[in-house]
């Protein structure tokens, strides 16, 4: 199963560059919280992610709990990210904000998206130790 944990982990870790790229150009100065928020999660999983990757390229995959547990904590952070800056541009504002809206959207979106593959990644995790745990208790 190495092929198909790769890939999905390299399209976690090319959207997480295109989040934080575009979070670059659009990210609001009015909204410290948010900003900080979006800036540690994506920076931060670019790291985690590419540990992953070079790690299952060298054979050396990481075990079943480290896995689901930044599986759960990625899902958590970039839903969280995705849906405060989707909040905050969706709804109008007494002052003005700073930053390219339309590339807000777009990282608020992919944020989500990238959420969203983090969970299928989760479950494709938690069913190949239900595979496993078979093989060993018959």
């Amino acid at each position: 199963m190495l092929i198909p944990t790769c890939i999905i982990k390299l399209s976690e870790l090319m959207l997480t560059v295109a989040c934080l790229t575009l979070h670059h150009y659009s990210y609001d100065l009015t909204d410290v919280p948010t900003m900080m928020l979006c800036s540690g999660t994506y920076i931060g999983f670019i790291v985690v992610l590419s540990g992953e990757i070079v790690g299952e390229m060298i054979f050396s995959p990481l075990d079943l709990v480290q896995d689901m547990y930044f599986g759960i904590l990625g899902t958590g952070f970039f839903a969280a990210s995705g849906g405060l800056v989707l909040s905050s541009r969706a709804r109008g504002s007494s002052y003005p904000r700073t930053g390219d809206h339309t590339a807000a959207l777009l990282c608020g979106s992919l944020a989500v998206l990238n959420a969203i593959i983090m969970l299928f990644d989760l479950s494709l995790a938690y069913l190949d130790s239900e595979e496993f745990d078979e093989e060993t208790s018959v």
